[in-house]
């Protein structure tokens, strides 16, 4: 079973090809969506209601990281991983691994959102946090 990292910023559904849920707030007084959630809103001060936000971006930017991945001491096949800032449809942008080899990605390009393992709990269940993978098809 995979299960978050940390709960509060994303949902894994129990179906095992499902893909996970960004958990996110939307100001009403400030027609603003935000990710992480927040309690209030930092225009308005006012609540926030919580909701979920689309898994499917376009890249911003993209930088590779030229350092082992987390919980790792040997570095991944390329010598580091991918980070991407990814904006989705509700203009919140959001900063995450990316899945590839530096040379994969454009600006532009339509990303989904994916879970990566990064370990087990005691129980035995794979603990993950998000990443974010180039769609098929996306130039």
């Amino acid at each position: 079973m995979k299960v978050p990292v940390e709960e509060g910023y994303f949902r894994i559904p129990p179906e095992a090809h499902a893909a996970p849920v960004l958990l996110g707030s939307y100001s009403p007084a400030a027609s603003t969506y935000f990710w992480p959630r927040r309690k209030r809103c930092p225009i308005s001060l006012e609540a926030v209601e919580d909701c979920e936000l689309s898994t499917e971006g376009e890249i911003y930017s993209w930088t590779f990281v030229m350092l082992p991945w987390l919980g790792s001491m040997e570095m991944d096949t390329g010598g580091g991983f991918g980070a991407v800032q990814v904006d989705l449809p509700e203009g919140v942008r959001i900063q995450a691994p990316l899945e590839g080899k530096m040379g994969d990605w454009k600006i532009g390009q339509k990303v989904r959102l994916v879970t990566r393992s990064v370990g087990k709990d005691d129980q035995g269940n794979d603990l993950c946090t998000i990443a974010f993978r180039v769609m098929e098809g996306s130039k």
